[in-house]
């Protein structure tokens, strides 16, 4: 088949997923062999980065492959840019079917299927067992009224709905209402996850015979709300994996010492390393077992485009919004610091005319630089704008640059507002924090980011080139801080 044909797309997207998990990654003990498979077949990135954090600026970014001033998603909550394409609004024009199952959290104003995509609605966040779906589950709202499609699910079946045997919450528990980890009662099919994946294979089924009587193409979409905490798992893979098996994350040593004030706050308020790392690496073991659990669901839903006969002509992507601290300087999900295991992603993508099959891609791409590419699969014409570019070749296993000697990301609001930017060359990363001291970082020789070597006079040079590369990003992209970068930035 000639890579120019149009081909159906199956994206799978993880919520949070940390991209050292996983078995391609060389994840020494959590298993992922169904994501290795697909690697095996396919490219590995192994320098892609997420162009912000949190959920929502990152997913409103791979849907209209440009950064947060521009599609107006800048934290969580926010409304997309009406006036901006999207994926929805271009590959209609390619005269797609589009699918949609799981999580949504693009755009608070608006559902998916007012986009034109099928599927069930999760407006938001849309945390399916929100509501009191789950008995005793905090997280979620218990004063809200659930959605309903998990109830439904469940009720359609015949499964009781899953209640909390046991759970973690943190010195902060009061406060946030939010369990780390937690054991549910029932089997792997009761679990909302599981739930995705039969909505998923529901819609390969329909497209399926669009796709054989027209040669009609799909879209479809798949969102996991893990491994995202709280790690909410059947008791499978809530004892998978024995916390004292883990070991110890190299940066949990952190003093904070020339670091920007904001992320220790970040680590109180969370309130986890009471314990210290007997206690984290328990909130670990269950992140790892929700890592395996969706790496079998994502299973399934793979082996029933194989089943179905759509395989060979169908793109696979696997990926994530953005990581997980989980642990690493004693943080947890995303926030006000820019650590690799926050913005590098876990990219895995199977085309069926890879020419490389199992190769590994080094070139610097962004978890929005797939909006373009999509385009290009569709036989569209990716949009010339600054912000992304089609990396096409690269999935075909190609050796082609992408022209990138950096990656530039950006950060507004989690918790708190903190305005921040990244550039990451090969070796270096310079952190611009608008509110506080800058970070720079020897990635060759400080791989863990513990020591910051910013404004030290044998980095002044490094420092100020990597300044200049900074303020050209933000020259080239419009970004709105470049005002306030040159206004202070030689008090750096």
């Amino acid at each position: 088949m000639a890579a120019s044909e149009r081909l159906n797309i199956l994206l799978i997207v993880n919520d949070q997923h940390r991209y050292d998990t996983l078995g391609c990654y060389g994840a020494p003990i959590c298993r992922t062999p169904h994501i290795d498979a697909l690697a095996a077949r396919g490219v590995r990135f192994d320098a892609a980065y997420t162009p912000t954090s949190p959920c929502s600026p990152a997913r409103a970014a791979l849907f209209t492959g440009l950064y947060p001033h521009k599609n107006h998603v800048l934290y969580n909550g926010l409304v997309l840019n009406p006036e901006v394409p999207n994926l929805a609004s271009e590959l209609q024009k390619a005269s797609y079917n589009l699918g949609y199952a799981g999580k949504w959290h693009v755009d608070r104003a608006h559902v998916p299927s007012e986009y034109g995509f099928e599927g069930k609605d999760f407006p938001g966040y849309g945390y399916p067992p929100g509501g009191g779906v789950i008995e005793g589950l905090r997280f979620g709202g218990a004063r809200r009224e659930p959605i309903p499609h998990y109830p439904e699910y469940l009720k359609a079946h015949g499964y009781e709905p899953p209640k909390v045997l046991e759970a973690f919450y943190g010195d902060n528990a009061g406060k946030l209402n939010q369990e780390m980890y937690a054991l549910q009662s029932g089997s792997l099919e009761t679990t909302f996850e599981y739930m995705v994946s039969e909505f998923a294979i529901e819609l390969l089924r329909k497209f399926q015979g669009d796709y054989e009587r027209e040669g009609k193409p799909f879209f479809l979409c798949v969102n996991f709300w893990g491994p995202h905490t709280p790690c909410l798992l059947p008791e499978e893979y809530y004892y998978m994996y024995p916390p004292e098996d883990i070991p110890e994350e190299p940066s949990f040593t952190e003093t904070w010492d020339r670091k920007p004030r904001v992320q220790e706050l970040y680590e109180r308020f969370w309130g986890l390393s009471s314990g210290g790392w007997r206690s984290w690496r328990e909130i670990i073991a269950r992140y790892w077992g929700y890592v395996t659990m969706l790496d079998h669901l994502a299973g399934r839903i793979i082996d029933e485009l194989e089943a179905l006969g759509l395989a060979k002509n169908t793109v696979v992507i696997f990926t994530t919004d953005h990581g997980d601290m989980m642990g690493a300087h004693r943080l947890i999900e995303k926030g006000p610091f820019m650590y690799e295991q926050c913005y590098r992603l876990p990219l895995v993508i199977a085309h069926p005319a890879c020419e490389a099959p199992g190769s590994v891609c080094e070139e610097f791409v962004y978890l929005h630089d797939l909006y373009p590419t999509f385009l290009e699969i569709a036989g569209l014409e990716p949009p010339a704008v600054p912000d992304s570019q089609s990396i096409l070749e690269n999935i075909l296993g190609r050796p082609t640059p992408t022209g990138r000697e950096s990656v530039y990301s950006v950060f507004h609001r989690q918790i708190f507002s903190f305005e921040q930017r990244m550039v990451r060359t090969r070796r270096y990363k310079f952190v611009f924090n608008a509110s506080d001291f800058g970070e720079l970082y020897d990635l060759q020789n400080d791989p863990w980011e513990m020591r910051n070597i910013a404004d030290l006079p044998e980095t002044k040079e490094i420092q100020e080139e990597l300044m200049e590369m900074m303020r050209a990003h933000m020259v080239r992209l419009g970004d709105p801080l470049l005002r306030e970068f040159d206004r202070i930035r030689y008090v750096y």
